[in-house]
């Protein structure tokens, strides 16, 4: 009889807990407001790369053409967006130059313009759209690891020049 007691105590005492619980849980839900939607930063796009510093990469020997990313052009916007221009490299020496950008936390990325070599200037992409990263693609998963080695945005502009630090390519 005693342990039946107990038992009954026990109960009644976890259910009020419980029920103090929710009725807290309850009032939180009214003062809750939901984050705000993420919003692109419109930046103008970065000087044509006429005097730019590239910086190769270390990439993975299944990475077939070369890729440099132009310090110059290093951006972590107030979108937590990093803003970069990217040059790959094929084995014949033919240059592709993209204006690029990569959400990291989110692990999306968007080609603002491409290079017009021979005019020196951008072409407006015509994707606009922030698209997944493929993970099958092996450009992008070396772009992003050498930025955002930790799948989440540098804390500022010196990490993130760190990162590229790093990623860079040993002689």
């Amino acid at each position: 009889m005693k342990t039946r007691l107990i038992m009954l105590g026990l109960l009644c005492a976890a259910n009020l807990a419980h029920a103090d619980i929710l009725d807290k849980m309850n009032s939180r839900k009214g003062r809750y407001q939901p984050e705000t939607a993420w919003q692109e930063q419109v930046l103008p796009l970065p000087g044509y790369p006429a005097s730019a510093q590239w910086v190769e990469l270390d990439t993975p020997v299944n990475v077939k053409p070369r890729l440099f990313v132009d310090s110059n052009s290093l951006l972590l916007a107030e979108d937590r967006t990093v803003r970069f221009i990217l040059r790959q490299q094929s084995s014949s020496g033919i240059d592709n130059i993209s204006a690029e950008g990569m959400h990291c936390g989110e692990r999306t990325q968007r080609s603002f313009a491409f290079a017009d070599t021979t005019g020196q200037r951008w072409i407006a992409s015509y994707r606009a759209e922030w698209r997944k990263l493929d993970s099958n693609n092996a450009v992008q998963r070396s772009v992003i690891k050498a930025l955002c080695p930790e799948d989440a945005p540098p804390l500022n502009a010196e990490e993130l020049a760190a990162n590229l630090k790093q990623a860079r390519k040993k002689p």
